[in-house]
């Protein structure tokens, strides 16, 4: 039997210069995930993102030279975490990628980046019914509460 081959992933933050691969990551992300976002609202959020923002970062997962996928960590406040939190906002690997570890490691890579970032607390949320994401996520550490995440649009 051969010896599995030992996937590394490589971390880099997003530039400008990676808007266009980004936009179509962010296109597979949805079309994979049934929603419906914009090509105004994608291209509004990647200029945002990518203006050296304090409150948003952007990493691109590229396994052997080839851009994997990618994740976001949005900034916030939260006196209940003493100080600055943060989301792990969408998290996306292309589909050839999927179930080999690759997950898991950018998941760890983003709670690493936290001290550096001054985070006191990573937050996530998950589709309700992706039971595997759940678990790998509570495997790490992750663990429900007991709130519900509410939102509102704001006009």
């Amino acid at each position: 039997m051969s010896p599995k081959l030992k996937i590394e992933p490589t971390f880099s933050k997003a530039q400008k210069t990676d808007a266009n691969i980004l936009k179509k990551l962010i296109q597979e992300y949805y079309q994979f995930d049934n929603q419906s976002v914009s090509e105004e609202k994608i291209d509004s959020s990647l200029s945002f993102a990518l203006e050296d923002n304090p409150y948003v970062s952007i990493w691109l997962i590229d396994i052997e030279d080839t851009i994997a996928g990618y994740f976001v960590i949005a900034i916030g406040f939260t006196v209940e975490a003493g100080g600055k939190d943060g989301f792990l906002d969408e998290l996306f690997l292309r589909e050839r990628f999927r179930g080999k570890g690759i997950g898991r490691k950018a998941i760890n890579f983003a709670i690493d980046l936290c001290p550096r970032l001054e985070i006191q607390r990573l937050s996530l949320e998950v589709e309700a019914h992706n039971s595997r994401a759940q678990r790998l996520y509570e495997d790490i550490g992750f663990f429900p509460h007991d709130r519900l995440l509410m939102s509102y649009w704001i006009k």
